[in-house]
């Protein structure tokens, strides 16, 4: 192996290794590569957290309106939501509302409405005897609501939405 020579003192020069600007340039585009994919996948990550958002928003609504309905005297109209009383309900009844982001609602769409929300209310003899031979006289049957919240509430044919069909009993 050969050595250095000093440089009359004893002492050896100390070799200093260094990337060539080659390896630099290479580096830096595989770098700026990486960060303009993490870039561009910003905005698409960013509108499915929005989304996802609006959904469970929209979810927990119906849940509110299915736990107001259900706080309600079967005999009378729901106290926060308005929605009709279920105890004869003979055919079928729809409706629609709208609801504000401080969870004010109207029948009327206001520029401010984030959802919009329509049910129909299906009397349960109509359903059930038809299709299962539910007995149509003798305890109180069961009363149908499909619920469909809609977003954004100024679209007629709204971009997303969400569904839910539940059964409410006589208590």
């Amino acid at each position: 192996m050969a050595s250095k020579p000093d440089n009359g003192f004893g002492f050896r020069k100390p070799v200093f290794r260094a990337f060539s600007l080659v390896e630099v340039v290479i580096a830096m585009a595989i770098i700026s590569f990486a960060l303009i994919v993490v870039v561009g996948l910003l905005p698409i990550g960013l509108k499915s957290n929005r989304d996802s958002v609006e959904e469970s928003q929209a979810i927990n609504l119906i849940q509110a309106i299915i736990a107001d309905r259900q706080a309600s005297d079967y005999s009378l109209n729901s106290s926060v939501y308005n929605l009709p009383a279920l105890n004869n309900v003979t055919s079928q009844l729809n409706g629609t509302m709208y609801v504000m982001n401080d969870i004010a609602t109207t029948n009327v769409q206001p520029a401010t409405a984030s959802y919009r929300v329509t049910y129909s209310i299906y009397p349960s003899k109509s359903v059930y005897s038809a299709a299962t031979n539910y007995p149509v006289s003798g305890p109180p049957q069961p009363v149908l609501m499909n619920l469909k919240v809609s977003w954004p509430a100024a679209q007629a044919n709204a971009s997303a939405s969400v569904e839910m069909l539940t059964t409410f009993m006589q208590q």
